[in-house]
Formats: structure tokens, C-alpha cells, sequence
């Protein structure tokens, strides 16, 4: 029975409907209307359920996953970009510092030189410009012996206090004139180089070929006197940055349109050496000088319109800054390369949980469907039925419960079969007995009356055909014979009725061959006959008349019992009419004397072969009674063979 909820208040009657307040109707209905979903989700089917819920779980854990995975492998390639950076700038570094203690080893050479040493002790005696310049000539092949060996060197200068100064250069046919420092430079010089053993100069151009030129760092050493150490001059070494290149031999470094870029440079941003020479040089208009003011030495940096992972490496000798930068481009290419192997990987981990999902919901859900294919069998009436599944799961426990309700089911139904067998029986055996006693009287009183009337030779034969009456009716009680038999078992009856009515009476078959082998129950025709003799035909002085004729029809046989004597009332006929069709054992119209044997044949016939079954009564006053019966049509060797229950 369906059952539908209301909520109090919205459904209770017309005159209770103004006091309910409109907002509790329209929660009410939100209430319901929120339940659409649910109730569209518990419609689905179990393996479509199950594969939807598989399927968001998991593939939520894998996109979690995945996510997770990418960014901790982009971080952890951040990272190892960083500190491979680093260390590169360390080793960068390091070899710039061994690179520059060279030349301080070389300025400190020149320094100290007895050749350099006497010709400024010289120079500060001679007052006549022709010595001084003289001087100059002298220390022209001394540089050239210190500057020779040294490919790195372009040039170099020699300064006294005064800002005289001596330069030796490599470049052929260039004025020997040193570069130019004034007295307050000087001045500066000697401060710094008191307390330090060398001063370095930011990247200049310095001319060479021509019109051509070169970009140097000036490393400028004090010369003192020996053994005074009193600051007499500095000298001042040229060194051409493209000698950083060789320093610095890496193909990564020196490829810098692609991959990593590594400069040298000041704390106030000048570049004093860039790997690809695109900013040697320039001032800290052109480098964020900030980066060094950081704590961190790792960041990112927008510089010449790109983006770049940055690193540097201050170094405590020289002061300089080695800085590695990576355009993010390329690390973003990195990025990019998990980023698609992460959802190569995810997509095709999300397929396989699918298919996984698809397989497993199928699993579960297919002894499931078996059950509910073979319960649906069950309903109709098939109880051989049974699970077979060996498992000890859920499902095998459900399957082993229904095999044991379906035991049970057809248990109680034996049970009630054959219960309701013996009632039959029993019903049957009583109508059976209502049946004989009322045959018996009738043809003991024939008895009576012939051994009155006539001789002995009679009475032999009605007491033979009696014998066989008997022994017929009591033979094999409850089960079927064929139709031969009872025909037999007519004639036996007639011929007794004959020898009580003479030529008065006549019965006349319209059997085929092929339908006296049909299978019938005992006592259903007979009853039919000494119906039509007592109420129908007794009192017809000559001409009457009974035909038993009979029909086959698919698989139903009609056997008609027909006579011409004085019928019944409408009446009459009506009450017995109405009597056949209410189908019950316990109400006979015991009132209707001429109905016993019709309503008792009746009900015979629809407890041994189904309510489908019986009589059909037709009549009229004067016009004669016919009764048929239908019964289903089977064979006596069908019957014993057990096709037909």
C-alpha cells in the first residue's frame, strides 16, 4: 500500500487551512522538492551507483594527487635549479679569485722589481723633463718583460705620487701616454691602498686596433720603497675581461641565448663582466643592485625584458658579485614537461581507475542481477531455482539464505499440497459416499419389486449386474478411468433400469473410437444417467429416450448427456444453476432432491482438475434436460505416465 506524508497544517481541511502560516506550507514544499534528487539518485541502479561513487572518489584522489605531485616536483626542481645555481656561482667565484691573486701576485712582481724600484728613486731626483722622460724609456722593456707572459694583460701603468705616470701597452703603434689620474685621485689611491692590499677599478674601454677597443679592469698595486715600505708610485694592471671567458670555459655559461647567463658584478650594479659581452661595462642603470641588499642570494629578477631565476656569490676578495641567472622560460619548459607528464600519467591513471570501477561495481553487482533473474523465475512458480556461489562474502551468505527460504518455500508447499491432496480426498470420499448409498437404495428396492412380480432367472441377472456395479464403484476409488470403463459401468446400471421399465426406456452413445481411451473420474456420467431415468423419464409410459454424445476440443473433451423427458421449471433450473456455480463442498441444496447428484459430480470434478472445470445445465419444462461436462482431455496412458497431475 502507498503511503503519501503531509505536513500538519497544509492538508487538514478547509476551514484549518487560513490558520496555518504560508511559510510552513512553503518549507514544506522546499522539503519535498529537495528530496527530487535524492530520490532520482536511489532510482539508479546499484552498478551505476557504484561506478559513479568509485569513480568521483577516486578520480578526486588522484587529481589531489597529481596536484600534489606537481607542485612538489616543481618546487623540488625550483630548488635543484637554485642550488646547482649556487654552487656554479661558488665555482665561478672561486676561480675569478684564484684569477685576480694572479695578478696581485704580478702587480706585487712589478712592486718590488730593483729595475722599477731604481728608476722611480731616480725619477724623484731628476728635475729636468728629458730625465724623467728618459726614465720612461728604461722601464718600457722592464713592463714588457712582466706583460709578455701574460696573455690576460692589455696594459700597464706606472704612476708616481706626482701623477707622472709610465704605460706599456701590447697594441703596436699606440701612444705610450698612461692614463691620466689627478692628485686627488692619487691622493684617494694611497688611503685605500693603506689599509688595502690592492684596489680594482670598474670595466672601462681601452682602445687597441684603430678605431677599435677593448673593455679592461684596472687592478692598481702600491709600490713602496724597499726597505722604508714609504708609498712611492702604484702600478696599474690592464686586464682585458674577455680572459674571464677562459676562466670561465663552460658551454652552458657562454651560451647566452638560451641557458644560463653568469655576470660579474659590483655592489652598485655595474656590470663588470656579462658571458654573452651584450652588457660588459654598463652601469647600475642596466642591473637591480638590489638583489645584493637581500637577505636571500636566490630570487627572481626581471632584467632586459625577461624573466630569470637569480643567484649570486659575493666574494670577501675582490668584492665582486658572480651572479648566475636562468631565464624562468626555460625552467618554465621544465614545468611544463612534468605538467604534461603529470596528466599523460593522471589521465591515463583516471582511465584505468574507471575501468577498475567498471569492473569492480560489475562484479558485485552480477550474482546481484542473477538473484534477481532468477527470483523473478520464482514468481513464476519455477522453485528449482538456486544461487550457486561459492564465496563466503555477503553475496554468498545472501545466496546461501535464498536457497534456504527457497527449501523452505517448497517444503510448505509439499507440505500444503499434500495436505490440501488429503482434503481433496477426504471431500471426495464423502461426496463419493453420499453417491452409492442413494444408488444402492434405488436398485434394492428394484430387487424387491422384480423377486415379487417375476422369477429367479431375473433376479440372477440384475443381482450380476449389481455384483458389477459394485465392484466397479468400489475398485480404485480415487483414482481416474477411462471413458470405456464408465460407459461400461452405464450399461450395467441400464440394464438393470430395463428390467424396471421395460421398452419404455432407450440409451443410445455417439462415442469415436479414439475417445473412449480418455481419462475420466469415476461416477461422473452414471449419476447423470439415473438422474435423467428418475426425474426426467419415469414417468413417460413409452419413447424415452438418452443420448450420450461426446466432443473433443483442443484439449478439452465435452461429453453431453441429453433426454427428452419433462424438463424442469425455470425455476428450478435457476436454483440449480446457481447452485453449480457457488463452488463449495458444504453448501448442497440438500432441499433440491433432484441437484445431490449434479452439485456432488460438480464439485468432484473442480477439486480433482481445477474451478475451469464441471457442469453445464440446460432444461426446460417439457422440452427435456441436458447436462455437459468438460473435463480436460487426457489419455489413460498419459494419466498413469504422470503428465497430468
Amino acid at each position: 500500500m502507498r503511503t503519501r506524508r503531509f505536513s500538519v497544517g497544509c492538508f487538514i481541511g478547509r476551514s484549518a487551512v487560513h490558520q496555518v502560516s504560508t511559510g510552513n506550507c512553503l518549507e514544506s514544499e522546499h522539503t519535498v522538492g529537495g528530496t527530487v534528487p535524492m530520490r532520482r539518485w536511489n532510482d539508479r541502479m546499484l552498478k551505476t551507483k557504484m561506478f559513479i561513487s568509485f569513480s568521483i572518489v577516486s578520480l578526486f584522489i588522484v587529481g589531489i594527487t597529481c596536484i600534489i605531485f606537481y607542485y612538489k616536483n616543481t618546487s623540488d626542481v625550483k630548488n635543484q635549479t637554485f642550488s646547482l645555481s649556487k654552487i656554479i656561482a661558488k665555482q665561478f667565484s672561486e676561480m675569478i679569485d684564484l684569477y685576480m691573486q694572479n695578478i696581485e701576485e704580478l702587480s706585487l712582481s712589478i712592486s718590488i722589481d730593483p729595475a722599477i724600484q731604481s728608476n722611480l728613486f731616480d725619477f724623484s731626483k731628476a728635475t729636468n723633463p728629458i730625465e724623467k722622460e728618459t726614465i720612461g724609456y728604461k722601464l718600457n722593456p722592464v713592463l714588457f718583460n712582466f706583460s709578455y707572459p701574460k696573455s690576460y694583460v692589455q696594459s700597464i701603468s706606472i704612476y708616481t705620487l706626482d701623477g707622472h705616470g709610465y704605460h706599456y701597452t701590447k697594441v703596436v703603434n699606440q701612444p705610450k701616454q698612461a692614463e691620466v689620474f689627478t692628485a686627488e685621485e692619487l691622493r684617494n689611491f694611497t688611503e685605500v691602498l693603506s689599509s688595502k692590499p690592492f684596489l680594482l677599478m670598474p670595466s672601462k674601454e681601452e682602445r687597441t686596433f684603430g678605431s677599435q677597443s677593448e673593455i679592461v679592469v684596472s687592478f692598481i698595486h702600491k709600490i713602496t720603497k724597499i726597505p722604508t715600505q714609504t708609498i712611492i708610485g702604484f702600478v696599474n694592471v690592464n686586464i682585458n675581461v674577455n680572459a674571464f671567458k677562459m676562466v670561465l670555459a663552460n658551454k652552458k655559461a657562454n651560451d647566452s641565448d638560451n641557458t644560463m647567463h653568469v655576470l660579474i658584478v659590483s655592489d652598485e650594479g655595474q656590470v663588470i663582466f656579462e658571458n654573452g659581452n651584450n652588457r660588459t661595462g654598463f652601469s647600475q642603470s642596466d642591473f637591480d643592485s638590489v638583489i645584493f641588499k637581500k637577505s636571500s642570494p636566490e630570487g627572481e629578477l626581471n632584467w632586459q625584458d625577461r624573466l630569470y631565476l637569480y643567484t649570486y656569490e659575493k666574494s670577501a676578495y675582490t668584492g665582486w658579485n658572480t651572479v648566475i641567472l636562468i631565464p624562468k622560460d626555460v625552467f618554465l619548459l621544465k614545468q611544463k614537461r612534468i605538467q604534461d607528464i603529470v596528466v599523460i600519467v593522471g589521465i591515463i591513471t583516471m582511465l584505468l581507475i574507471a575501468a577498475v570501477s567498471y569492473l569492480l561495481s560489475y562484479q558485485i553487482t552480477l550474482p546481484l542481477n542473477n538473484l534477481m533473474r532468477k527470483m523473478s523465475r520464482v514468481e513464476l512458480g519455477d522453485f528449482s531455482q538456486r544461487m550457486e556461489y561459492a564465496g563466503n562474502n555477503e553475496i554468498g551468505r545472501l545466496s546461501r539464505m535464498y536457497n534456504l527460504m527457497l527449501d523452505s518455500i517448497s517444503r510448505l508447499i509439499h507440505e500444503v499440497y499434500e495436505s490440501k491432496l488429503a482434503e481433496k480426498n477426504a471431500q471426495l470420499s464423502a461426496l463419493h459416499a453420499q453417491i452409492n448409498p442413494h444408488f444402492l437404495y434405488n436398485t434394492l428396492n428394484i430387487m424387491k419389486s422384480i423377486s415379487r412380480l417375476r422369477g429367479v432367472e431375473e433376479v440372477a441377472e440384475i443381482s450380476e449386474s449389481l455384483a458389477s456395479l459394485f465392484q466397479y464403484s468400489m475398485k480404485n476409488l480415487h483414482q481416474p478411468v477411462s471413458l470405456w470403463e464408465e460407459i461400461d459401468h452405464i450399461n450395467n446400471y441400464f440394464n438393470i433400469q430395463q428390467h424396471r421399465f421395460g421398452n419404455r426406456l432407450d440409451l443410445r452413445c455417439d462415442i469415436p473410437n479414439d475417445i473412449l481411451q480418455a481419462s475420466i473420474l469415476k461416477l461422473t456420467i452414471q449419476p447423470l444417467i439415473e438422474n435423467a431415468v428418475n426425474h426426467g423419464l419415469r414417468r413417460m409410459k413409452s419413447g424415452g429416450c438418452i443420448t450420450i454424445q461426446t466432443a473433443k476440443n483442443n484439449e478439452l473433451l465435452t461429453i453431453t448427456v441429453t433426454d427428452n423427458g419433462e424438463g424442469m421449471t425455470d425455476a428450478k433450473r435457476a436454483q440449480l444453476s446457481k447452485a453449480l456455480d457457488i463452488s463449495n463442498v458444504h453448501n448442497q441444496f440438500m432441499d433440491i432432491s433432484q441437484g445431490v447428484g449434479l452439485i456432488n459430480i460438480h464439485q468432484r470434478i473442480q477439486l480433482f482438475y481445477g474451478k475451469q472445470y464441471g457442469l453445464n445445465l440446460w432444461s426446460k419444462p417439457g422440452g427435456g434436460t441436458m447436462v455437459t461436462l468438460v473435463v480436460p482431455f487426457i489419455t489413460v496412458q498419459q494419466e498413469e505416465g504422470g503428465i497430468a497431475q
